[in-house]
């Protein structure tokens, strides 16, 4: 065997290597051909392409950076090493790979969708939609263009818009099912629940073993309180990789709305177990322990999720009623206070600390808090009741009586007795 004859036989078997995914053997096969011939551009195109599928990205882009030497016009050279560009955020010389592509091909699809991609990743929407039309009108059943247009006309807002860019898809390609589960999350975008959970229906039907929807479809039912069919998902998903700590918490959230407590505290456990920094699992677990009446576990769980995640107001939230029931008034004061510094806006909140200064006889700082309430939202007769209440016991009667008017015209009824019998 001559040497060409050597180099061929080593390329063809680099190439049976990479196709059937054995990289590392791949890339001895190239560098054995490169040994023999250093100019071989497609050795160092073929390396590039096995240290991608690596994760080596940085020798990928060597490889490829050594196929354009030695092969300047190899357009694909400058779309893969575009693409390993974009993978280190080095978005000026993704961007100058992916122009000199289409200067010297510009009628591959994918160099315009790969530079579509690079402007969504930069939130630069408007382009990138046009590079995805490009791609579309090169080759309109180039399915991965579909999906990231309608990537980027969601995250500009139009998710009506997307949910027909992905039906487009459908109708081309009824068996591609991350067109389903786009369109999925585009529909619980608008709040159409009921088309979700049919796309997510139609997509596991595709691939019924893909962990990511089986996931998205418990929250989804989770949230229509199908806590069945919720605990069913995370069920058939724990089976197939128990090591998932999101199955355990949504499942552990579907329990906690039958209730099964213990089960909560028992998945909960799980989740940490699997994720130590799982702050949500430990509200959720806390909650549980809370309701089982077993409140120092309680307060140990929202203490924990404090320390991961100290500007998680339920966490706060959920501690002050631990430490309500442990009758710790100041301290529950102080979580409610520091989950309104974290949430100013948040009235539910508010109305909570209204009610306990009110409870503590701290009749100013509860007319303060529902008086902010009244700034933020000014149409609960609740609230201005409450407030006309404090008024009273204050001895400021006017003030009260004015808020008995506002309580009464927003449609309470016992504001008119309250405001003949205190009023003049």
């Amino acid at each position: 065997m001559n040497a060409q004859s050597n180099v061929d036989a080593l390329l063809r078997e680099g190439i049976t290597s990479l196709t059937n995914r054995q990289y590392d053997k791949a890339i001895l096969n190239f560098k054995q051909v490169t040994s023999l011939q250093p100019t071989n551009a497609d050795a160092y195109y073929n390396m590039g392409v096995a240290y991608a599928n690596l994760g080596n990205v940085n020798s990928a882009i060597e490889n490829y950076s050594k196929t354009i030497k030695y092969n300047p016009k190899k357009t694909e050279a400058y779309i893969n090493r575009g693409s390993a560009y974009s993978e280190l955020k080095q978005f000026k010389e993704a961007l100058a790979d992916y122009n000199k592509a289409i200067e010297l091909n510009s009628k591959m699809s994918e160099t315009y969708n790969n530079r579509g991609y690079l402007f969504s990743l930069q939130n630069m929407h408007l382009e990138a939609i046009k590079d995805f039309d490009k791609a579309i009108a090169l080759n309109p059943k180039y399915s991965k263009a579909y999906i990231n247009k309608a990537f980027s006309s969601s995250s500009i807002g139009e998710h009506q818009l997307a949910i027909e860019i992905l039906s487009k898809l459908i109708s081309i390609d009824p068996g591609y099912s991350p067109a389903y589960f786009n369109r999925a999350l585009e529909y619980k975008e608008l709040d159409d629940i009921k088309n979700a959970i049919k796309d997510y229906d139609k997509a596991l039907e595709l691939e019924p073993n893909d962990e990511n929807l089986l996931v998205l479809r418990a929250e989804v039912r989770d949230e229509l309180a199908d806590d069945k069919g919720a605990i069913e998902d995370c069920t058939t998903l724990i089976k197939l990789n128990p090591a998932n700590a999101k199955a355990y918490y949504i499942r552990a959230r579907a329990q906690y709305d039958i209730p099964n407590y213990q089960a909560v505290v028992d998945d909960c456990s799980q989740a940490i177990k699997i994720k130590s920094d799982y702050w949500e699992a430990f509200i959720i677990r806390g909650n549980a322990f809370d309701f089982l009446g077993k409140y120092e576990e309680a307060l140990k769980d929202y203490n924990k999720a404090i320390e991961l995640n100290p500007k998680v107001t339920d966490a706060y939230e959920q501690r002050a009623i631990a430490r309500l029931a442990k009758s710790d008034i100041a301290g529950a004061l102080s979580d409610l206070s520091r989950a309104i510094l974290i949430a100013p806006k948040d009235v539910k909140l508010i109305e909570k600390r209204a009610i306990l200064r009110s409870a503590t006889k701290d009749h100013k700082g509860a007319i303060d808090d529902y008086s902010k309430i009244i700034e933020l939202e000014a149409t609960s007769a609740k609230i201005f009741m409450a407030r006309a209440e404090l008024y009273i016991l204050q001895g400021s009667n006017e003030k009260a009586c004015d808020d008995y008017k506002k309580a009464e015209a927003l449609g309470n009824g016992a504001a008119m007795s309250k405001r003949i019998f205190n009023c003049k």
